[in-house]
């Protein structure tokens, strides 16, 4: 339930991780991602979406 309420990510598109960017997962944790689209992504933060682009 909480996975499909995030803001500009497929509800069906997580996928489990094995490890986050900085360590190894521990052996009862679980990690998941999602691409999340840049236009909500930006709202979320307060930003510009095309600001990268010029």
């Amino acid at each position: 339930m909480i996975l499909g309420n995030v803001p500009g990510c497929e509800a069906d598109g997580w996928y489990p991780e094995y490890a986050l960017p900085e360590r190894d997962l521990l052996p009862a944790e679980q990690a998941w991602s999602n691409l999340m689209d840049p236009v909500a992504a930006a709202k979320l933060l307060d930003e510009d979406p095309d600001a990268g682009k010029r």
